[in-house]
């Protein structure tokens, strides 16, 4: 178990998290009126040879459920999980998470005990009083039922993710030509009456357009990966 240190700020009380895109494994929640039951130690799913097992799907579907239940509230049922798609998307997040972790092993990215130390002290979830707190990370892991190694590697597999996705957003560019292209100037130019687009307003419309792109890119970079995955479903235990 990796010993926090105390330090950082802020009072923020316990949040829910869920990520629903590429799933990182953060909270466990226990199962509501639709949980799944399956054997601890079935495959649900099999991605290039990396088993999942059903008490892992268990858990980010229950995850899932909590999330749409906590935006959607009373109108919040079976018929509306059902219409959501729920398993589905899970299923996806797992899957592409799996594949993830896979380019990282790749690329050779790895996180470092201090990343990881870095990262997890400066969750608001756990301060107290302005200060990152050992206790109440603790007490706070063990009232969702994980236990501190669990939550650990599954903060470090969510740091390798989104290390390998930002190489794959680092690599997109925008050029002045495609900020014009795509958003052009007004027919009256600028307000001095020039055709140059003002510096400022320029900055902003590339950080937009690079944004679009890069998510874009992750995208299409997570399609790719998918299309080429050797991929076994069980879906009797879905």
């Amino acid at each position: 178990m990796l010993k926090i240190v105390r330090e950082l700020a802020v009072d923020n009380p316990w949040v829910l998290k869920v990520i629903m895109g590429v799933i990182a494994v953060t909270f466990v929640i226990t199962m509501g009126w639709w949980g799944i039951k399956a054997p601890q130690q079935s495959v649900v799913v099999s991605v290039n040879g990396h088993d999942i097992h059903a008490q892992d799907y268990r858990k980010a579907y229950n995850r899932a459920v909590e999330y749409y239940r906590e935006v959607y509230k009373d109108k919040f049922d079976a018929e509306m999980l059902e219409k959501l798609k729920v398993r589905d998307k899970v299923l996806e997040d797992l899957v592409s998470r799996e594949l993830w972790l896979e380019e990282a092993e790749r690329f050779g990215v790895r996180v470092s005990d201090q990343e990881l130390r870095d990262s997890i002290v400066k969750m608001n979830e756990f301060h107290k009083d302005g200060r990152f707190d050992p206790i109440l990370y603790e007490r706070l892991l063990a009232a969702n039922r994980i236990k501190v190694g669990e939550f650990e590697d599954s903060k470090r597999k969510e740091i390798l993710i989104d290390k390998v996705k930002r190489v794959i957003k680092d690599s997109v560019s925008v050029a002045d030509e495609e900020v014009n292209e795509t958003f052009p100037i007004n027919a009256t130019g600028s307000k001095d009456g020039g055709t140059e687009r003002p510096a400022e307003e320029m900055q902003k419309l590339k950080k937009f357009l690079q944004f679009q792109k890069q998510e874009k890119a992750v995208m299409a970079y997570t399609a790719s990966m998918r299309a080429k995955a050797n991929v076994n479903v069980n879906k009797g235990l879905l």
